[in-house]
Formats: structure tokens, C-alpha cells, sequence
């Protein structure tokens, strides 16, 4: 028992030195119903955003901490529902929204040196095309979409707010093939398909790398993965600087015998592309470099097989009479994944590769997913085209899963470790010993920032971790 207090206590320290508090916000600020950040990739400074039952409080800091400027206006939902993108000047902050349609569009703008906030309906409209995401880059917002029965990307830049420019990025029918070598429409292709943003190098959960069609950005660089069909995954890039087009194909691994209930999927991380087939009787993980295109290493094993290259229990979380359980056999966790959508999520930490599989399942009455947008509270704003990184730890903590873990070296090769906490572990843990509400997280200079509205204090926090 005296061994078992000692090890809670230091566990517990640990925890309460794995963070430091940066500030805290005083302000009437009520209920607080949700909270988001937004920052400003060339000067460092970020806005914090409390959004209450009629009133949204809007901050406005530097990379120091310094409060620049606030303003408390009546609450943003109303006609927009969503905010995809943003436009900083100085210490003008402009919110580019839309409906949850994604057809009708305006902006509101933030005044933080005169206290004074302005918005506006634009003439533009979007029918008849898939909405995707938006992404911000030089800050410039770039508005994605997939028209009908095209093989196409509309790009809708914002450069100017009120006239956007298209430009219309085509991909030649004759790269984007089925299993017969037949040309197949982009449209066509993922009009099923689910569609996520990935954030790279963060632990992204199971129900983001689950999206058989999603989007990678990495400056200037933008890449759709797809997913649709069990013999290739296709990655389609394009330049925002000059709206270059390109598409690779990746054969998945094959499989003999038994191909019935077969699902696959892939994820991107470092330059590497890993891809995952399974069904009820097999298993195979495939990564290639990106760049060569070469095959790196290859694993395979079927449900008579030990997992042997996984470092945790196989877990099953969420379910509906358990909300955690241990599956003891890979035939159990086949069995399981083979019935859901599977994914991989591929995280990076000193060198070392944490590989979880499985698949993921909504929760009953938790967070739903939007056209790629983050909601399941009435009257919210959904702000996941900006705020990424929140969106992929409320997911991460929330979702119903059957995965494992594994840890790998640089070249891929097996390491029989315990996986270390990553950074959403420790902020999940600080945050249910301090009950905190309305979360938001963000990066500055490579460091995880958590703010919540401390009830008890009644003020809004900022740690460090």
C-alpha cells in the first residue's frame, strides 16, 4: 500500500509540473459555451475568442502574452454559422463565415486599436459544388471545392475579401483510374467518401484518419489523399503559389485468399506514405517514401498471428456497456476493425514513430462531424477550418475506437517499448483534475498552449505545457 501512495504521488507530480500557467482573463464573461483561437503566423500574435450565450469576448495578444486589445460584442451566430478562414492587419483581425450550407458567405471584422467591430454579406455564392475546407497561407484564405460530376478543385482565393478569385484546377480523367485501368471522375470517386483535415505532426485521432478523402497542408503545399478503392491510393497535390497540379498513385498490398470485407486506408507523416488493408482474416501496414516512391518496410500477419508489433493492449474504448475494455486476441481485433471504418494515425516524437490502428465509431450524442467542420453544441460556432489542432484533441478524447499502438524506429523497425504519453494525454489529464470548460488548444514556437474557463475562479486560464 506505502509503494502504491508513493507512485500516486509521483505521478501526480509529474502532472502538475508538466505545465505552467502563462495568464489569466477576468471579465464578466458568464456562461461560457465554447472558446477558439486564432493566430498570426507573421507576428506571432493570437486572438482568444469567449463566446457566450449573448455576448462573444474577443482578445488580442502578442507572442509575449501582452494584452493588446479586447472587445465584447453580441453573439456571432446568427446567419453564419461557421467561420473557414481569417485575414490579420496589424491589430485588425477580419473572420472570413459562411452558412452551414456552405452557399452564402460574409465577413466580420475585429477592431482591436478602436474597439470597434463591422460586418458584412458578400455577393458570392457556391452551388452545385462540394464544399471541402478552407486553408490559410500568406494570409490569404483559399476556399476548396469539388463541382458535380467533375474532375476538378475550384480554388477560391480571398485575397480580397468581398472579390474572391477561381481558379479552376483540373486533373486529366486519363490519371485517375479504377481497378480495370477505366477513368473514373473525381466526383465520382468521393461522393461517398467522408472528408477530414489533417493536422500534421499532432496525435490525430482515429476518426480523423479514418476519412477514406482527406487534406494535408503543408505551407504552400496542399494534398488530397483517396482512399475509395482497395487497390491504390491516389495523392493529388497542388501549389498555392502557382497552382501546379500533380497525381501519384500507390499500389496497397495484396492479399491472398480470403479478399471478402476487405477495407483500407493510408495517412501521411515526415514525407512517408503508410498505408493499412485489413479484413476479419488478415493485416497488412505498407510505407513508402514519398519521394523515391520505394517501398520502406512492409508488415503482415493473420488472425491466427500474434500482434507482434504492437506496444499496447489491444483496447477497446466507448462501447456501450463498457466504456474501456481489453480485447485478448488478434482475431477479436480483426474481427472488430473488419466491421467499422478503418484508419491509421501516424505520430512523431524524438525520432520515434507511434503508429495507432483500428477503427473508429461516432459517439452516441458527442461530436458530430460536418462536412469536415466540428459541432454537437446548439447555438456554437463551428470553427474547425481554423482551429485544427482543438478539433483533432476534442476528437482524439471523445471517440469510440478499437486500436492498438505500436512504436517504430526511423526505418520502421519494431521497438518493444511502453509508448510514452503524447502532448493530448497530458492536457486531457490536466484538464479532467481542474474540470476545465469552454477548452481551446494551440501551438506557439513549437510549445501546446491550453486555455479553459476556470468555474471556480471565474476566470479564463492559459498553461504552457
Amino acid at each position: 500500500m506505502r509503494f502504491i501512495i508513493l507512485f500516486f504521488l509521483f505521478g501526480l507530480t509529474i502532472s502538475l509540473e508538466a505545465q505552467e500557467k502563462v495568464t489569466d482573463i477576468s471579465g464578466s464573461f458568464g456562461k461560457l459555451k465554447n472558446s477558439f483561437n486564432i493566430q498570426d503566423s507573421n507576428t506571432g500574435n493570437f486572438a482568444i475568442f469567449l463566446e457566450g450565450n449573448n455576448q462573444t469576448f474577443a482578445i488580442l495578444y502578442n507572442k509575449e502574452f501582452t494584452e493588446l486589445g479586447r472587445l465584447a460584442v453580441p453573439t456571432l451566430s446568427s446567419k453564419f454559422k461557421s467561420i473557414i478562414g481569417y485575414q490579420f492587419e496589424d491589430k485588425k483581425l477580419t473572420l472570413l463565415m459562411n452558412t452551414l450550407n456552405g452557399r452564402s458567405y460574409g465577413f466580420t471584422t475585429f477592431n482591436f486599436q478602436t474597439g470597434m467591430r463591422t460586418s458584412k454579406e458578400i455577393d458570392f455564392k457556391v452551388k452545385g459544388e462540394r464544399v471541402l475546407d478552407a486553408v490559410t497561407y500568406k494570409n490569404v484564405i483559399y476556399l476548396l471545392t469539388l463541382p458535380s460530376s467533375s474532375s476538378q478543385i475550384n480554388i477560391y482565393s480571398f485575397k480580397n475579401l468581398e472579390e474572391p478569385i477561381l481558379t479552376e484546377v483540373e486533373f486529366p480523367k486519363e490519371t485517375l483510374l479504377d481497378r480495370r485501368d477505366r477513368p473514373r471522375k473525381l466526383y465520382d470517386i468521393t461522393k461517398d467518401s467522408p472528408f477530414s483535415s489533417v493536422e500534421e505532426d499532432v496525435p490525430n485521432s482515429l476518426e480523423v484518419a479514418s476519412g477514406k478523402f482527406k487534406l494535408y497542408q503543408k505551407d504552400e503545399n496542399i494534398t488530397l489523399t483517396l482512399d475509395s478503392a482497395n487497390e491504390f491510393t491516389y495523392l493529388l497535390k497542388i501549389n498555392l503559389e502557382n497552382f501546379e497540379k500533380s497525381v501519384t498513385r500507390f499500389e496497397k498490398p495484396t492479399t491472398d485468399g480470403f479478399k471478402m470485407g476487405l477495407r483500407t486506408n493510408s495517412f501521411i507523416d515526415n514525407g512517408k506514405l503508410f498505408q493499412l488493408v485489413a479484413n476479419s482474416s488478415i493485416l497488412k501496414l505498407r510505407v513508402f517514401d514519398l519521394a523515391s516512391e520505394a517501398i520502406i518496410k512492409e508488415y503482415s500477419l493473420t488472425d491466427s498471428d500474434e500482434l507482434f508489433f504492437k506496444n499496447t493492449p489491444i483496447v477497446f474504448k466507448g462501447g456501450d456497456f463498457q466504456s474501456y475494455r481489453e480485447l485478448e486476441t488478434t482475431n477479436q481485433f480483426l474481427r472488430k476493425i473488419s466491421t467499422g471504418d478503418i484508419g491509421l494515425s501516424v505520430y512523431r516524437e524524438n525520432g520515434i514513430y507511434q503508429i495507432t490502428m483500428g477503427s473508429a465509431a461516432e459517439k452516441d450524442g458527442g461530436l458530430i462531424l460536418v462536412g469536415g467542420a466540428l459541432g454537437g453544441v446548439v447555438g456554437v460556432l463551428i470553427v474547425s477550418s481554423i482551429n485544427q489542432l482543438t478539433t483533432s484533441y476534442s476528437l482524439y478524447k471523445n471517440t469510440k475506437s478499437v486500436r492498438i499502438t505500436g512504436l517504430f524506429k526511423e526505418d520502421l523497425s519494431h521497438i518493444k517499448d511502453d509508448v510514452p504519453s503524447n502532448p493530448f494525454d497530458t492536457i486531457k489529464s490536466f484538464l479532467e483534475e481542474n474540470s476545465g470548460q469552454a477548452e481551446t488548444i494551440f501551438k506557439l514556437n513549437n510549445q501546446y498552449f491550453c486555455g479553459f474557463f476556470n468555474k471556480k475562479d471565474e476566470v479564463y486560464s492559459l498553461y504552457k505545457f
